[in-house]
């Protein structure tokens, strides 16, 4: 009979000068002779303009940036001005706010699109509710989070394009079920919108191992993307199954914290005896602070398996069914 595999189980001398100036006599300035006066009549050539102050520093000054205080107060500001010791912003509400460089927590480039609509990305876009997208997490970011309350996993960006993480189940009573697993996952840029990746579920319980390996493509940025994957379901004692699982799925940002995002997966598989279709996936809405965040949705199945013999013999969720989903992660390691 026909196999139909499940995928969704997925960090810088002074010395004493003033007692010796003290004691010995310091010369006077020596003259220097003066220019020639201009002769009469004829206007002085004006002095050479001072050349402008160089902060020293990497800031771009008239872009606008996303600022955050070691204190805890955040605000998006154009920058006027860049010294070594001081920033100075132009805000909307606050006016002029000259920012010591000792209190900042975060100084974040805008976009051109992020500096009309006024805050930053929160994140990478590197996963939608559970699926992975081909955008990584950047170096020394992480998160651990919490899907359903009984499944839990880690991820944490070694570089821009390699990530790694653990993940387990802790469902009561499941005995075998329960499972423990690796995700690894590496993207790189094809260009500033467009990225590409791979990776896999790699799961492990006490009756063997199985999961999935994917590759797929992210089309967009970290706020507002598109992506398209595709994968192998992996049994330990069958091996890899033959029928691809297609995965597509999206999210766009309508708030500074809240996002909508969809992931749907679609298999299908014929044999000699019948037809298997399936479709499952996740749709809700995500709300996300610069370190904890949260998503409540809909998570929905479809399935059937026709016979060939009849045409008419099925089972499965003919109709569809959806219940409810929901989902919490904290950020560590490094914001940007």
């Amino acid at each position: 009979m026909l196999r139909f595999p499940a995928c969704v189980t997925l960090c810088l001398l002074a010395a004493p000068w003033a007692a010796l100036r003290a004691q010995t006599p310091v010369p006077g300035p020596v003259a220097l002779p003066s220019a020639p006066s201009a002769p009469a009549g004829v206007p002085a050539a004006p002095a050479p303009a001072a050349p402008a102050p160089s902060s020293g520093t990497d800031e771009i000054i008239g872009r606008t940036y996303s600022v955050e205080l070691k204190a805890g107060t955040a605000f998006v500001g154009e920058l006027r001005s860049a010294g070594p010791e001081e920033l100075t912003f132009e805000t909307k509400d606050l006016g002029l706010v000259r920012v010591p460089r000792a209190n900042l927590s975060r100084l974040a480039l805008l976009s051109a699109e992020q500096a009309r609509l006024g805050y930053d990305d929160v994140g990478n876009g590197n996963r939608l509710f559970f699926a992975p997208t081909a955008r990584n997490l950047r170096k020394g970011e992480g998160y651990v989070q919490n899907l359903e309350l009984f499944l839990l996993s880690a991820n944490y960006g070694v570089t821009d394009n390699i990530s790694i993480g653990l993940m387990g189940s802790i469902i009561p009573e499941a005995g075998d079920v329960n499972f423990i697993g690796f995700t690894p996952k590496v993207s790189f840029p094809v260009s500033e919108n467009f990225r590409v990746g791979a990776g896999g579920l790699l799961l492990f319980n006490r009756t063997g191992a199985f999961g999935l390996t994917y590759a797929n493509a992210t089309y967009g940025s970290a706020d507002n993307n598109l992506t398209l994957g595709v994968g192998y379901a992996y049994d330990g004692s069958a091996g890899f199954y033959e029928t691809p699982v297609f995965e597509l799925g999206g999210a766009t940002r309508i708030s500074r914290r809240v996002s909508l995002m969809n992931e749907t997966y679609f298999i299908r598989s014929s044999d000699a005896y019948g037809t298997a279709t399936g479709v499952f996936g996740i749709a809700g809405a995500r709300y996300a602070a610069q370190r904890i965040g949260g998503g409540l949705g809909l998570a929905y199945v479809y399935g059937n398996y026709e016979d060939n013999g009849n045409g008419t013999f099925r089972f499965g969720y003919n109709d569809g069914t959806a219940f409810p989903f929901a989902e919490l992660t904290v950020r560590f390691g490094k914001i940007k």
